[in-house]
């Protein structure tokens, strides 16, 4: 007897320690049922312990009470592991459960009531000990049986990995049976104890094994059962064999009803679909049905069924729910036509519009209600202008309570939004999800009834270099945040605005500098016409008189006086039409629009070389963009060149323009500096402090070289 202490002391321990073993891994399947196993044995074996030290007949009753107790529970813990271990735990049911905890119920019931212990615990026939042996023995034979199935349909070399679970599985099983066939006494467990310990270590040893490809087994009906995919096998005679359960909730038929029926219940023109797929193996197409709740999208492909003979058999039909995608895909196609019609309105409002305001304040209305936001706002940067700081205005705004615009209009609102501008180096917009917290928030803006916001710069995208317009802002008091999608539209949206706006500036420039062309066209054809006229009067009045002709001096003075006056009149409307030319652009891409739309049209080859980032002041580029649009003007006049070259040059102090021609020519001592538009360009070069160099011969063509230092004095 003390070596069966001592064997049941060191049982205990081993289950104390593979019991704290699997609690620490609980996240490997069947760790749960084996740590009852483990928790009953160890019960188990305590009872027989207290009852060897004790020995009192009243312990003795209560014994054979624990022994039945950890009989079914010790076999029913050991199928749920088998369940756990098979990926069969979808058989458990509520049902099931209460199956299994009522045998050991009604056996406790039946030992403690006296009347019924009598008949059913009798020492001669012990009937109900049979039976619970025979309900252990179901048990255990059933757990056996999900093992071998489980390990049939894998390859050797596994079982022979987890051979100890199928191993373990058969001690308690044949424990059982010995105390059914020697008839060994109810008090004495050890050959039940001793065969759960043996099963534990096997399904232990079977579950912590390294080298396990797999720890839970997953068998083809587990996937089969288990996708989310339906599947459907048709026989050569069209006729429905097999199917998964995800089939059945996809056609909304039970496998009962289905299940031998004809495929033509389910696709209605099966026969047109066969006829169809003659020669294909596998084929594909959309089908949508109607639940009780919405429409559900299904994508059913079509696979033949061969064997080894290359003889088809059969069909297999995958049902695919793709009613996410296709609900996904409309989604994102709305909101791609939303967005195309946004933009096209946006762009017809910058056409429509006469002003740059009433153009960002059309946009404005677009945005609002497409962005179910509450407040919009628009800055844009001003002018650069040298020896100040560039700043934000606020061109545009909707929804902005009046006694927000004083704290709106602030240079310190401004210069923050500005900073954010300049320090946003990737130009990547800012969701403010709670308004009430942002520390980029002013304090006396919270209260504005703002929620969440989000700022999107307008950027101009150019080859060189991206220029920064301003910032498109949008407000909700909604606790909805700006969504992914809805930022990415956004700054689509703040991209067209931007090219539109530049757009708008350019064209702006363009008509500005195309009517300063046209003033000054105008001016030599009519103010000097009058002038000239005027001149050739008063000389052939003068040569009358001299020659002593008789000229009434009255009706000379009439003519001159008139002629003047008109001149005077015409040069005043000339000036107050005149106004400094803005080069917003800058100078480089002024020379390149003049030489692709005068020279480039008269078929003469133009050709404009600059170094990169010219600096010059506004001054300096207005000048030298009129000396060049001389040059160029006088060259295309008189000189009747092929080619032109314009060529812009920087130094460490210097901005030199050189302006190159292939034409007639001229000879420097012989030509007035007054005609041919030589003084203008003179005078323009000492305004800005530069140097103005000409180089010509009859039939060499014409080289003008203009120097202006780049801090305004020339070296």
């Amino acid at each position: 007897m003390q070596f069966e202490y001592l064997s049941l002391f060191f049982i205990i321990i081993i289950m104390a320690s593979i019991g704290v073993i699997l609690l620490l891994r609980k996240k490997d399947p069947g760790t749960i049922s084996l740590s009852i196993l483990v928790a009953t044995v160890a019960v188990w074996i305590l009872a027989v312990l207290l009852f060897e030290f004790l020995g009192t007949p009243v312990f003795l009753s209560a014994l054979k009470a624990i022994n039945y107790l950890c009989m079914a529970a010790a076999a029913t813990a050991q199928f749920y592991f088998s369940l756990s271990y098979a990926n069969r735990t979808r058989w458990l049911s509520r049902t099931t459960i209460i199956f299994f905890l009522l045998q050991p119920a009604i056996t406790q019931i039946l030992f403690w009531v006296d009347p019924l212990r009598m008949i059913f615990f009798n020492a001669t026939h012990e009937v109900w000990h049979q039976f619970n042996l025979f309900y252990v023995i179901c048990l255990l034979a059933g757990s056996i049986v999900l093992f071998i199935d489980t390990f049939l349909h894998k390859p050797r070399s596994h079982f022979f990995r987890a051979g100890t679970i199928l191993l373990g599985s058969f001690f308690p099983l044949i424990g059982s049976l010995l105390l059914v066939f020697s008839h060994y006494p109810q008090t004495n467990v050890y050959i039940s104890v001793l065969s759960y310990s043996l099963a534990i270590s096997g399904f232990s040893y079977g579950i912590f094994n390294g080298s396990l490809i797999e720890t839970t087994p997953s068998t083809r009906e587990l996937i089969i059962e288990s996708m989310d995919d339906g599947w459907m096998v048709i026989d050569q005679y069209d006729k429905v064999i097999d199917l998964n359960s995800s089939a059945e909730k996809k056609i909304g038929l039970s496998r009962e009803r289905i299940y031998g029926q004809p495929v033509d219940q389910i696709l209605t023109d099966w026969s047109n679909i066969i006829k169809s797929s003659e020669g294909v193996r596998e084929m594909e197409m959309r089908r949508s049905t109607k639940t009780k709740s919405d429409w559900r999208y299904l994508n059913v492909r079509i696979s033949q069924l061969r064997d080894k003979t290359n003889k088809k058999f059969g069909h297999l039909i995958v049902w695919r729910d793709i009613t996410e995608r296709k609900l996904s895909d409309d989604a994102r196609q709305r909101a791609r036509d939303e967005l195309f019609v946004l933009l096209n309105a946006i762009s017809g409002a910058s056409s429509r519009s006469m002003k740059l305001e009433e153009f960002l304040s059309e946009s404005i209305y677009q945005i609002l209600y497409s962005f179910n936001s509450q407040v919009v706002a628009i800055f844009l940067t001003t002018d650069k202008e040298e020896g100040s700081r560039q700043k934000l205005l606020l061109k545009s705004h909707l929804g902005i309570p009046p006694e927000y615009m004083r704290e709106i209009n602030n240079d310190t609102l401004a210069s923050s939004i500005f900073d954010w501008l300049a320090n946003n180096e990737e130009n990547r917009p800012l969701i403010i999800e709670n308004f009430q917290i942002s520390e980029n928030v002013p304090f006396t803006l919270k209260n504005i009834g703002i929620s969440c916001a989000v700022m999107i710069p307008l950027i101009i995208y150019t080859q060189h270099e991206n220029a920064v317009l301003g910032c498109l802002c949008l407000g909700r008091n909604e606790d909805v945040t700006y969504t992914k999608d809805e930022v990415i539209r956004l700054t689509t949206i703040s991209n067209q605005i931007a090219a539109l706006i530049d757009s708008n500036r350019r064209r702006q420039f363009t008509i500005a500098l195309t009517e300063r062309q046209r003033i000054l066209r105008d001016l030599h054809d009519s103010v000097s016409q009058k002038l000239y006229g005027l001149v050739a009067l008063t000389e052939a009045a003068q040569a009358g008189i001299e020659a002593g002709s008789e000229i009434p001096p009255l009706q000379i003075l009439t003519r001159i006086g008139e002629n003047a006056r008109q001149a005077v009149k015409e040069m005043r409307l000339f000036l107050y039409e005149m106004q400094p030319v803005d080069l917003k652009e800058g100078l480089v891409s002024s020379l390149h629009h003049r030489l692709a739309a005068v020279e480039g049209r008269a078929d003469i080859k133009a050709r404009l070389l600059t170094d990169e980032n010219i600096q010059l002041s506004k001054d300096g580029e207005i000048a030298l963009y009129y000396i060049a649009q001389e040059a160029l003007n006088n060259i295309l006049r008189h000189a009747h060149a092929k080619s032109i070259s314009v060529n812009l040059k920087q130094t460490r102090q210097n901005v030199i323009l050189e302006i190159i021609d292939d034409g007639n020519g001229f000879n420097i001592k012989k030509i007035d500096n007054s005609g041919m538009g030589l003084r203008n360009m003179k005078e323009r070069t000492q305004q800005i402090n530069g140097k103005i160099k000409i180089v010509s011969a009859v039939g060499k063509g014409t080289k003008i070289t203009v120097t202006v230092s780049r801090k305004g004095r020339a070296t």
